[in-house]
């Protein structure tokens, strides 16, 4: 019998089957090679859910996740940033110090520095923004508006520290204290190829949730309790804060001036009445639920840091900073 559909134009004596063709009710050559593609084809398929375990547009969820607090504004993605890069290289300079001392070198004298103006520096030089953190009563009452230095103090001193003849003696000498001082100070330049993927996620994440519904509705109390404490015009809800006018009145981006008392007082009623009208609970929970979750992408990028290790290392520094950073000198 012939497949009609094959070989419409000629017929076939019984019981013959011409070249190519198939009895019914039999798998072709070409059919059997067709299962035999699909079903690799599917096992590719099953075999990179298995390994991968999500397509590749789905979010990433963030394991381990810390214990909420409010009150320091704890994140779920604070776990993969790093110490700033200015503590990280002043830490190493400090505990190569004392083997530059050891060996003769009495003149090598670090000088203090401002660390957390120079983080700041280099974040805002590198990501383009800093992280942003919601606006509290500490920051109101100690700096009212003015955002925070990144102007290194002790910048004049460390240019003149700098600045210093070397001769080859020292610089090898300066070489081999360094050697020695990373076994107690980690790198962290890998931590650093990431934080401007942590930036973009944090801030995105900040700015969304202002934006949540559960945050905007304490906009119409937060409003009635700045109304309350008479002091004068005020933005239509606390993202609004400073508004324009008080920026230039106050020079709040020019971190060399000082707040006023007007401006102090001002800043922590807006505290004050962000905490009694529940923005800013709402803003911390809103903000961490789109932290729970990042783009596949960016989660490849995180599944890759040893959380636990970047913790250590974070500690470390921050203990050599403690232990010998020198005193701030006198003004």
């Amino acid at each position: 019998m012939t497949d009609e559909k094959s070989s419409p134009t000629r017929s076939v004596p019984s019981g013959s089957v011409p070249p190519g063709s198939v009895p019914s009710g039999s798998v072709s050559p070409r059919q059997r090679r067709a299962k035999r593609i699909t079903l690799v084809a599917v096992v590719a398929v099953v075999a990179g859910v298995v390994a991968y375990g999500i397509p590749a547009n789905a979010a990433y969820a963030l394991p381990d996740l810390p214990a909420k607090d409010v009150d320091t504004w704890t994140m779920p993605l604070d776990r993969y940033v790093p110490v700033g890069e200015t503590s990280s290289a002043y830490a190493l300079l400090l505990v190569a110090q004392q083997c530059m001392v050891g060996a003769g070198y009495d003149d090598y004298v670090v000088p203090w520095r401002d660390v957390a103006a120079g983080d700041r520096a280099g974040e805002l030089s590198t990501n383009g923004s800093l992280r942003l953190r919601a606006f509290d009563l500490a920051t109101a009452e100690t700096r009212g508006y003015h955002a925070a230095s990144v102007i290194d103090a002790g910048a004049a001193a460390w240019s003149e520290f700098s600045a210093q003849p070397w001769t080859t003696g020292r610089s090898d000498r300066f070489d081999t204290c360094v050697q020695r001082a990373r076994k107690t100070v980690p790198p962290m330049d890998d931590y650093y190829d990431r934080t401007q993927s942590l930036v973009r996620l944090n801030n995105a994440a900040f700015e969304g949730a202002r934006d949540d519904p559960t945050v905007t509705a304490t906009w119409d109390d937060w409003r009635g309790c700045m109304q309350d404490a008479r002091v004068g015009d005020v933005a239509s809800d606390p993202s609004g804060m400073p508004t324009l006018e008080m920026v230039d009145r106050f020079e709040t981006l020019d971190s060399s001036t000082s707040p006023t008392d007007d401006e102090i007082e001002i800043a922590t009623a807006d505290a004050r009445c962000r905490e009694s009208s529940g923005y800013r609970d709402a803003l911390y929970e809103a903000e961490w639920q789109r932290q729970l979750t990042v783009p596949h992408d960016d989660g490849e990028l995180l599944a890759r840091i040893d959380t636990a290790a970047l913790a250590a290392d974070n500690a470390t520094i921050r203990q050599v900073l403690t232990e010998l950073t020198p005193p701030r000198p006198s003004s």
